[in-house]
């Protein structure tokens, strides 16, 4: 659903920080508000309007995206509560593996 101006309360993403509670004392940087906006969080958008080279949200919008949010999360006692790595995107250390086997090896040539 997009902004409607008229009726919903605009903020800039620097106010919209203001308004979100602190977690861990910790308020979302504008960056965070940003990037909810244009690339969303898990497949959720933070709906937004472009006033001038600014970008604001809504009090409204903010509430949309969190319920929408809640909406797509699964319960953390569920087996696929955590998605799986694509296979693609997985990082292989190798460089800490073969770390890891020098040390392994320096060590029995030591006796240790």
């Amino acid at each position: 659903m997009a902004i409607d101006t008229r009726s919903e309360t605009l903020l800039s993403l620097a106010e919209a920080t203001k308004v979100l509670p602190p977690i861990n004392n910790k308020r979302p940087a504008i960056s965070t508000l940003w990037r909810w906006c244009r690339k969303g969080l898990r497949g959720v958008k933070l709906d937004y309007v472009r006033v001038g080279r600014n970008i604001a949200t809504s009090r409204e919008a903010l509430d949309r995206f969190f319920v929408s949010l809640a909406a797509v999360d699964t319960p953390l006692d569920s087996p696929s509560s955590v998605p799986p790595i694509p296979r693609s995107r997985r990082k292989i250390p190798t460089r800490r593996t073969k770390s890891i086997e020098r040390a392994e090896h320096r060590l029995q040539k030591a006796g240790i």
